[in-house]
């Protein structure tokens, strides 16, 4: 076949030591995982319930200012309000504070849509079949031109290129980009985010958008309560002594504003394209901008703004593609990741 090249994988060499520790009667005393012969650059936490990138430092920065902020919130300012104004303000600030946590947990730690890579009879298939139509193209036009490497797809009429991942040895299904910080083609992929600490894809979109939303009105929340606080003070004292004893406040609302002046912008960037279900992705290469494209139509639009939003945060979470918890086959020899520097083509529906 040409320009093919297969290369066995970690997860074969895995496989034919244990084969070899088995047939010289060493069963082992644990079946390895998926997860840990894992071929992209994600990290796997809990015995692979939980995947990020292979850098959280900005997951880090990001909890540590918000339990920072929170517990100075708590500390200092709710107590005073619960008693001169209403005990339903801490109320509503720990409910909107954990309700972030959890969005920010599930943006970093679950499968944001990873597609599986190919495997090697997946790919050597549809590299033979590309280099018979490549060809069958030569002998008809009598040239020795190449054929890129792609395939074309209709979605509500509009007519989709496939690109072809020569890492992961896929077609890449619409909407689907390679990342790669991590090293993975990702389904619906709207972007890499250090934020956070992963990509931003379609498993975990919704709670990325929530996350953002929700971080921007506490900030909104806390500075409008620090306002409260050293205004109700300043009615029982100076103000300069009102201040002094508002210092928490103060340090709490210039985090808040910093905070607010890049998440309240990121907020209202990603409610327009909820509202237009669109990707970043899609909206910096102007996929569907009819001065750039002559059908420029999105077929994933339902055609009004709240029929978009409740199918981007209502809608069921989609299952991974990855079965990173199931158990490596001691047996198998079969490598799982082949270089062929040719095609493969969508293994099934619903790839696409």
């Amino acid at each position: 076949m040409a320009n093919s090249k297969v290369t066995h994988s970690p997860q074969n060499t895995v496989a034919n030591n244990n084969t070899s520790k088995m047939g010289a009667g060493k069963a082992r005393s644990k079946l390895q995982r998926k997860w840990e012969i894992y071929p992209g650059k994600n990290k796997f936490y809990c015995n692979g319930r939980c995947v990020s990138s292979p850098d959280l430092g900005g997951f880090l920065a990001c909890f540590f200012l918000i339990i920072v902020t929170g517990g100075l919130f708590f500390a200092l300012d709710c107590p005073y309000l619960a008693v001169n104004v209403n005990p339903v303000i801490p109320v509503i600030g720990g409910l909107l504070w954990i309700f972030i946590l959890g969005c920010l947990f599930q943006t970093t730690f679950i499968d944001p849509g990873i597609i599986p890579r190919a495997t090697l009879h997946e790919a050597l298939e549809i590299d033979r079949l590309y280099q018979l139509e490549n060809q069958q193209l030569q002998e008809t036009n009598g040239t020795s031109y190449q054929a890129p490497r792609f395939k074309e797809v209709q979605i509500k009429g509009r007519s989709f290129k496939l690109s072809y991942c020569t890492t992961c040895q896929i077609y890449r299904p619409p909407r689907a980009s390679h990342c790669s910080r991590c090293n993975n083609c990702v389904e619906r992929f709207d972007h890499h985010c250090p934020m956070v600490g992963n990509c931003i894809g379609k498993r975990n979109y919704r709670y990325f958008y929530l996350f953002i939303l929700s971080t921007a009105t506490m900030c909104c929340y806390i500075i409008g309560c620090n306002v409260t606080v050293i205004v109700l003070r300043s009615k029982e004292m100076d103000v300069g002594e009102a201040f002094k004893k508002s210092a928490g406040s103060l340090i709490q609302a210039v985090i808040c504003l910093g905070s607010l002046a890049s998440v309240g912008g990121l907020a209202c960037y990603h409610s327009m394209l909820v509202c237009k279900e669109m990707t970043t992705n899609e909206d910096i290469k102007g996929t569907y901008n009819d001065r750039k494209f002559k059908e420029a139509v999105n077929p994933y639009s339902r055609g009004n703004c709240v029929l978009n939003c409740l199918a981007v945060l209502c809608g069921p979470r989609h299952p991974s593609l990855i079965d990173r918890r199931g158990f490596v086959d001691p047996t198998d020899e079969t490598p799982t990741m082949v270089d062929t520097n040719g095609a493969r083509g969508l293994p099934g529906s619903h790839h696409v």
